[in-house]
């Protein structure tokens, strides 16, 4: 009799978990509005045959592994009160998109770094208390994301045009700076004095120049040239080129509209476009369930009751 109790009551956690479960998912669902395209179409059945072991994920970070209105790296290393008033007046107008029309593409970048290293910020102690304090916040789903694809040994190569320094601080800060993590962006170089002396690499990686990702990190690619099935992400159009120069065999793509109006151009770079500021990793959760399906709680909780019956 006890252990018909024991077993009766195990089933009801059961029945409670896999409800409780279900409707979080389901809550994701209905919140994540997202269109695929023809190639997802195309290319989607393909991934239900790939084992993990020759999976590789290569995603951006700002407002794609955050929040389409979360700051982004270099957008809080510039504005924070946290840093002196010379290297904000600098920085200044770089963050004023409506009158910086002299500044584009790798310029940019090569400016914002010059006044970092001329003002020595952001000093290496500082940086956890401005990724605490910023207004950076996963997506949703990001973080579980990771953490799945590091129970899977699945190698996630993060390519941005932001900082590493910041990259690296705000997983660390969320408990998901893994082994299988490799983030591939700017770093600040620091002396003994905890102040950036350079940044690399030269030149840094932009937005127009994140096809270069192979060569800066080709160690990466060298160590998994046997994963050649590609997921790809980011929120800009330019976040599929990381793609260019990768061998692979097969690569689908997923794009973060965010708030943008217009969603063409997503419609024509992307196999799948996530809609709005907190549209979550739907579309890569569910293939990740399908190539390796996670044993659910209810079945674990029913066949312990089963066991002790």
């Amino acid at each position: 009799m006890a252990q018909n109790a024991e077993a009766v009551a195990f089933s009801v956690v059961a029945c409670a978990a896999a409800t409780f479960i279900w409707l979080a998912k389901d809550r994701v669902r209905r919140r994540t509005a997202w269109t695929p395209m023809e190639g997802w179409n195309r290319k989607r059945p393909i991934y239900k045959f790939i084992s993990p072991e020759k999976l590789l994920v290569i995603t951006d970070f700002d407002a794609t592994l955050t929040t389409g209105d979360s700051d982004q790296c270099h957008d809080l290393v510039g504005f924070s009160k946290l840093l002196s008033k010379p290297f904000r007046d600098d920085f200044a107008p770089l963050l004023d998109w409506t009158t910086n029309t002299d500044i584009d593409g790798v310029e940019w970048w090569d400016r914002a770094h010059s006044y970092m290293v001329k003002h020595g910020m952001p000093p290496r102690p500082l940086i956890p208390r401005l990724v605490r304090e910023a207004k950076m916040v996963p997506r949703p789903g990001a973080l579980d994301m990771l953490k799945r694809l590091e129970d899977l040994g699945i190698p996630c190569l993060i390519v941005s045009a932001g900082l590493s320094d910041v990259i690296e601080e705000f997983l660390r800060q969320h408990g998901a700076l893994s082994e299988n993590i490799t983030v591939c962006s700017n770093r600040l170089n620091y002396a003994g004095d905890s102040t950036p002396k350079s940044v690399s690499p030269t030149p840094p990686i932009t937005s127009f120049t994140k096809e270069y990702a192979y060569s800066s990190a080709s160690s990466f690619f060298a160590q998994h040239s046997t994963r050649r099935n590609l997921v790809i992400m980011g929120d800009s159009i330019t976040d599929v080129d990381p793609a260019v120069n990768v061998p692979h065999d097969h690569c689908l793509s997923i794009g973060f509209l965010n708030s943008r109006p217009d969603g063409v151009p997503h419609a024509k770079a992307f196999d799948a476009i996530v809609m709005g500021n907190e549209g979550s990793l739907l579309p890569l959760a569910d293939l990740l369930d399908e190539i390796a399906p996670q044993p659910s709680l209810y079945r674990s909780f029913s066949q312990r009751a089963m066991n002790g019956m």
